[in-house]
């Protein structure tokens, strides 16, 4: 499909660019055709404005091939004057006659083999002629036209290549988009296999015994119950995120106290880090004023949280801060105690589905798709989230808008 996709907007692209230089093409051509016909047009009007001027002075400044004749009021030739032309009174004669049957003042006229363009005014009983030889005049027309063809041509050799690259650039996201997408359906169908088999197999376990009772089946109950809240956990992250890339998602901004509002969220995260063996602090600036949506906001902390409960070890700590940064934002910074995360995994870390070590997904049960969570919240408060490592210490942290105090 991307290939077809590629394929198509080269020809596109190559169709449009060849438009656009056949157009420019045809514009320089025009112009050098209508500058020519401008060029000789203009010789013969300052000849006949020159026309009485004694012997051949009325040619003066031109180098076309031309030649004035002047007609009695009987139709008679009684002057003929060249200039850079061999222009007999016999053609003047013949040019005399042909004009005789014309009516317009101006216009092209063949004598012999040659081609003339005219003009003709009316002084004192007689007749003005002046025709300019058009061999310089077609040559330039025929050179515009041979320029025409090697821009069409050069233009063809050249974009196409310069439409393959574009298409392999402008393409490439959507490859991208395009390959993500597909490990992402991969992955979720890979995420939602597993509970399902899990609930499956402890379902056939409890129908296989009859005659047990509820209380000895509560171990396989209890696994079906983990699984379901996993799965059930799963499908919401994947929707919000679906929700997310259509533009679904619309923020409820309002004033927060989002000291208060941490703080409350943290003393019960502290339980759940007490009872999963691991140590918790937590120091939150007091007093801070914040406009945003504080369910998403929540959201994005706990799956910090949960990244950090489950990548700490047992007998490790987590440590909290909320502040402001210096320019006032709001900022929320989530340390913990664990493997250290290559500095090349860091930015990944944030990838759907990405895991350091995909063996621990079991054990940790997560699914990959908390901090990608976080990191579109963070996204849609116009915000940053970032991920340091270092001395055994992962701290990742999350900055939001501007934050006041409720004394400022």
């Amino acid at each position: 499909m991307q290939k077809h996709l590629r394929l198509r907007f080269m020809i596109l692209t190559w169709g449009l660019l060849m438009l656009l230089m056949a157009a420019i093409g045809l514009g320089i051509g025009v112009y050098m055709g209508k500058s020519a016909e401008t060029a000789v047009i203009e010789a013969i009007g300052n000849a006949l404005l020159q026309f009485d001027e004694p012997g051949n002075r009325m040619f003066a400044g031109s180098n076309y091939g031309m030649a004035a004749i002047r007609l009695d009021g009987n139709g008679n030739v009684t002057d003929l004057r060249t200039s850079h032309l061999q222009f007999s009174m016999g053609s003047a004669e013949e040019a005399a006659a042909q004009l005789q049957e014309m009516t317009s003042e101006s216009g092209i006229v063949t004598i012999g083999d040659s081609s003339y363009r005219y003009r003709y005014e009316y002084g004192n009983g007689e007749k003005h002629i002046v025709l300019a030889e058009r061999s310089q005049e077609l040559q330039r027309k025929a050179s515009a036209k041979e320029i025409v063809v090697w821009i069409a041509l050069l233009s063809g050799i050249l974009l196409l290549p310069m439409s393959l690259l574009l298409s392999r650039w402008v393409t490439k996201p959507i490859e991208a988009a395009w390959e993500k997408q597909n490990a992402f359906v991969s992955d979720a169908t890979h995420e939602l296999k597993t509970p399902l088999a899990v609930i499956t197999t402890n379902t056939e376990a409890i129908l296989a015994n009859d005659a047990a009772t509820i209380e000895s089946q509560a171990k396989w109950f209890g696994s079906i119950q983990g699984e379901t809240s996993r799965m059930s956990s799963l499908v919401r992250d994947l929707l919000f995120l679906a929700k997310a890339d259509a533009g679904e998602i619309r923020l409820d901004v309002e004033e927060l106290h989002i000291s208060e509002l941490l703080e409350g969220m943290l003393m019960e995260w502290e339980v759940t880090a007490f009872e999963a063996e691991r140590q918790f602090d937590y120091e939150v600036t007091p007093s801070l004023i914040y406009y945003g949506d504080w369910d998403r906001i929540k959201q994005m902390t706990e799956a910090m949280l949960d990244n950090a409960v489950s990548y700490t070890p047992k007998g490790g700590s987590i440590q909290v801060e909320v502040n402001r940064d210096k320019r006032m934002r709001l900022r929320i910074v989530i340390s913990n105690t664990g493997a250290e995360i290559p500095e090349g995994e860091r930015e990944k870390i944030f990838d759907r589905f990405y895991r350091l070590d995909a063996s621990r997904a079991r054990e940790t049960g997560g699914s990959g798709l908390g901090l990608s969570v976080a990191r579109c919240i963070v996204g849609l408060h116009n915000g940053t989230i970032t991920a340091e490592s270092a001395g055994g210490i992962n701290t990742f942290t999350a900055v939001l808008g501007a934050v006041t105090a409720e004394s400022e």
